[in-house]
């Protein structure tokens, strides 16, 4: 096997549930002899093959439980396949669970001493590591420190430093790259980058889909222990969005539609910037919504409002607005219309919304059509706390 180089052929994992309520030596020696211990067998990964060829950056994306970690963990060496077979090439480092590899009452320079010489390093060759890893992770006061006493932070800090200054031919990361400030964030993506400029292997789990495409070129989906999709990073994505769309629908607000309909939107299709129809919209892109608006009316009907929302998956209004409120033309038109909306947003709360948009004539006091929770949209950022803001909103009369 080449250096960087990961295989993956038939793998299953099975786990050992054990369902008893002993406490004591006693109880467990009880349950024993009485046979009174139910045991159970949970399938975390069922036949799962792939191949990675050196200097690959593969992402593994699934939902909570898929077997993303597991995954990881036999490739680390952790656990061994109960059956199939898995084997890389080279030095494997590691940034799985927070503090894994680290002895909570040794201090930070012991711990990078002791994992050194696991990753195959001598003495005289980690003293040589340890200045570049200490200041990378500026964790300068804290060396002579026992890393019982570190924050999750400062694990995460001293755990990707030391595992990206010892030049392994792959590396594992599991998420954890989530805990640590935006600033040490960008410092790390910048040192990824370097290690995919040299040829490395990179393996990365995190549900950041944004990260996972600003970082991979391929991405394997896992789906209850078995891969699902296995290929492009833009296409693996997208078949995962749209999946988790169609989860949270069954579980949203209901699409509700009501008016008099004698205006009403005939059409409604989705796109991004560059015209292509979509429901996933990245950093940069505006969400248009080409409408096709049709009129039973007999004669010009002038001043229509048309207005859109986005509500959170709950049903909870983040945005509403319309072209009268935006000083933007009001619709005027006989039979039939196109209207376009380009919606700019600032993307602060990454996630699943819905869409709905409403036609009105608010000086007849008459609701013509509204379609509210109508569309999901799947918007991908970084995460951060404040919710959406409104950049701009354009309506086109064509």
């Amino acid at each position: 096997m080449k250096p960087g180089g990961i295989l993956m052929k038939n793998v299953t994992l099975d786990y050992r549930l054990y369902h008893d309520r002993a406490v004591t030596l006693r109880d467990t020696m009880l349950n024993f002899f009485n046979r009174k211990t139910r045991i159970e067998h949970f399938r975390a990964l069922n036949d799962v093959s792939f191949n990675i060829a050196p200097g690959s950056s593969v992402a593994v994306i699934g939902s909570n439980g898929a077997g993303k970690s597991t995954t990881l963990k036999i490739l680390a060496g952790i656990y061994k396949p109960t059956s199939g077979t898995s084997e890389s090439g080279g030095r494997i480092a590691s940034l799985l669970d927070l503090g894994v590899g680290f002895h909570p009452d040794l201090t930070g320079e012991e711990n990078l001493m002791l994992n050194g010489a696991l990753l195959g390093l001598d003495r005289n060759e980690m003293k040589k590591l340890v200045p570049e890893i200490v200041e990378f992770a500026q964790l300068e006061r804290f060396m002579d420190t026992p890393v019982k006493y570190y924050s999750s932070g400062m694990f995460m800090r001293l755990g990707f430093s030391l595992a990206t200054s010892v030049d392994p031919d792959i590396l594992l990361i599991d998420e954890v790259l989530a805990v640590g400030d935006v600033g040490f964030q960008d410092r790390c993506y910048e040192r990824i980058c370097d290690f995919q400029e040299k040829g490395r292997t990179i393996i990365f789990v995190s549900h950041d889909l944004e990260a996972v495409s600003r970082l991979c070129r391929r991405a394997i989906w896992l789906h209850e222990g078995s891969i699902k999709m296995d290929g492009s990073v833009e296409d693996v994505l997208s078949g995962y969005i749209e999946n988790v769309q169609k989860k949270h629908i069954a579980e949203a607000a209901t699409p509700t539609e009501w008016g008099t309909r004698e205006i009403w939107f005939d059409s409604v299709i989705l796109r991004n910037t560059d015209g292509t129809p979509s429901g996933t919209f990245r950093r940069g892109e505006k969400i248009v919504v080409d409408t096709l608006i049709k009129s039973r009316l007999p004669s010009t009907v002038d001043n229509v409002v048309f207005g859109f929302s986005i509500h959170r998956i709950d049903g909870e209004t983040v945005i509403g607005t319309n072209n009268l409120e935006m000083n933007q033309p009001l619709l005027s038109f006989r039979g039939s219309v196109a209207s376009r909306i380009e919606i700019d947003l600032s993307i602060a709360e990454p996630g699943t919304y819905l869409l709905g948009l409403a036609l009105t004539d608010p000086e007849a006091n008459k609701d013509y059509h509204w379609q509210e929770f109508f569309y999901p949209v799947t918007l991908l950022e970084k995460r951060k706390d404040t919710p959406l803001k409104l950049s701009e909103a354009v309506w086109i009369q064509e």
